[in-house]
C-alpha cells in the first residue's frame, strides 16, 4: 500500500521520464528540419519541455522529501510507544524498591541505585522523541539499556540473600543506569 506522498513522488517520476523521452525524441529529430521556421519552432517546443522537466525534478525531489519525512514520523512514533512499553519496566522497579524502602523492607542505600533509574525510565517514558533518525535511535537504545537495568535491579532485589549475586548486579544494573543517562544525554545534543 502506497501512501499519498509516495503515489505522488512515483507520478512525478514517471512524469520525467515521459518528459525526457519527449526532448530525447525532439532533439533526434532537429537534423532533420531544413526550414529556419520549423526549426525555430521545434527549439522552442524544446526550451519549453525543458522547463517542464525542471519544474517536475523539483516535484520529484519535494515529493521525495515528504516520503521521507512521512517515513521518520512514522519510525518516530513506533519509538515512542516502544520506549513507553520499555520504560514500565524501570519505573515498576523504581516504584516497587521505593515501597520497599518507605515499610524498611530494604536499606535505604537503595536510593543510589533506584532514583536515577525511576528519573530515566520517567524521561524515556514522558520525554518527546527528537525530530531527528540518530535521537531516534539513541532513544531507543536508552530505553533498551532502561529495561536491562531494571531487571537487573530487580534481580538484585531478589537475590538480596546471596552477597556475590547481589553485588555483582548491582555493579551490572549501576552501568546499565548509568548508560541509560548518558544515551538520554546525547539525545538532547
Amino acid at each position: 500500500m502506497t501512501t499519498p506522498a509516495q503515489h505522488k513522488r512515483d507520478q512525478a517520476t514517471a512524469r520525467v521520464g515521459r518528459l525526457q523521452e519527449s526532448i530525447r525524441a525532439g532533439l533526434s529529430g532537429l537534423p532533420a528540419l531544413t526550414d529556419d521556421n520549423e526549426r525555430t519552432a521545434a527549439l522552442d517546443q524544446l526550451v519549453d519541455a525543458a522547463g517542464d522537466l525542471l519544474r517536475t525534478e523539483r516535484e520529484v525531489e519535494a515529493a521525495a522529501e515528504q516520503v521521507r519525512l512521512a517515513r521518520l514520523e512514522a519510525r518516530r512514533v513506533g519509538t515512542q510507544r516502544m520506549a513507553l512499553y520499555l520504560a514500565t519496566l524501570p519505573v515498576g522497579v523504581g516504584l516497587v524498591a521505593g515501597a520497599l524502602m518507605l515499610f524498611g523492607g530494604i536499606s535505604p542505600v537503595w536510593v543510589l541505585l533506584v532514583l536515577p533509574l525511576l528519573v530515566t525510565g520517567l524521561r524515556i517514558a514522558l520525554g518527546p522523541v527528537g525530530p531527528t533518525p540518530l535521537m531516534v535511535d539513541r532513544r531507543l537504545r536508552a530505553a533498551y539499556t532502561g529495561a536491562a537495568a531494571g531487571a537487573l535491579t530487580a534481580a538484585a532485589l531478589v537475590f538480596q540473600a546471596s552477597s556475590v549475586a547481589e553485588v555483582i548486579l548491582v555493579l551490572l544494573a549501576s552501568l546499565a543506569a548509568v548508560a541509560t543517562a548518558m544515551f538520554l544525554v546525547q539525545e538532547v545534543r
